[in-house]
């Protein structure tokens, strides 16, 4: 048996519920930060994993992103991409 047992099962979601959560985090940071207000996230789509470990999705951007919130919205998205597997 292996002396660490250091994995994260991740939860399986398609584009629409992944972005919605990712949307749904921003609004929430939103009510505490104004700066996040009005910034979105695009659609997740599929790319192939480096190894079995990485992120099976990506997103192409943030429109309406506002001023100073690129490194909010960055640390999010990071953390849900290790969350959720992509499917289809």
């Amino acid at each position: 048996m292996p002396d660490s047992l250091n994995f994260t099962l991740k939860k399986r979601a398609t584009a629409e519920e992944i972005h919605a959560d990712l949307q749904g985090r921003i609004e929430r940071m939103s009510a505490r930060d104004s700066k996040l207000r009005g910034c979105s996230v695009s659609l997740p789509r599929p790319i192939r994993q480096r190894d079995e470990h990485s992120p099976n999705w990506t997103v192409d951007g943030f429109p309406g992103l506002q001023p100073g919130c690129f490194t909010a919205m960055v640390r999010i998205l990071d953390q849900v991409r290790l969350e959720y597997d992509l499917v289809a």
